[in-house]
């Protein structure tokens, strides 16, 4: 016979096992050192948990079961408030992040039409630089002028 497994011997230890169940385990215990070891210390364990005694004068575990639930219920509620509003968020930020994207194309738009001014804008001149068209730069643009101005005057002078 295969050595008894621990469920079975805390069930033998118990009175748990029928009897022709419980004559073969007893005999196997009788044979075997290392299930007779542990039947001991099983028994040991059970005759100690028996007579432990736990004294719950002091605790009310039904009110302390219901205040468990309660918290438990709490919990759920607030978990749903929790999913409801994140639902309910979720379009009012896209909403606002739409709004923010309509309102930065059209500003930007309008800022351009505020400097360039209704005109269409001017081809290149044939007399200006071709880089400045590359750039997309009008030859009469103030900012052409500051930048890109040959100032060979100074140039001189420098060297």
């Amino acid at each position: 016979m295969k050595h008894v497994n621990d469920i079975e011997l805390i069930e033998y230890v118990a009175g748990k096992l029928t009897a022709s169940r419980d004559e073969e385990v007893r005999e196997h215990i009788a044979a075997c050192k290392e299930c007779s070891e542990r039947w001991r210390e099983a028994a040991k364990m059970w005759n100690a948990l028996g007579q432990w005694d736990v004294d719950t004068a002091d605790h009310d575990v039904a009110e302390r079961i219901t205040a468990l639930a309660k918290e438990a219920e709490r919990g759920q509620q607030q978990h749903k408030i929790a999913r409801d509003m994140q639902i309910g968020f979720l379009p009012a930020v896209v909403r606002v992040a739409a709004s923010i994207i309509i309102a930065v194309g059209v500003g930007h738009q309008l800022g351009k039409y505020s400097v360039r001014g209704h005109t269409p804008r001017a081809a290149a001149s044939e007399n200006g630089p071709a880089y400045l068209a590359a750039l997309g730069l009008e030859w009469s643009s103030e900012l052409a002028w500051l930048i890109l101005e040959d100032d060979s005057s100074n140039m001189g002078e420098e060297r």
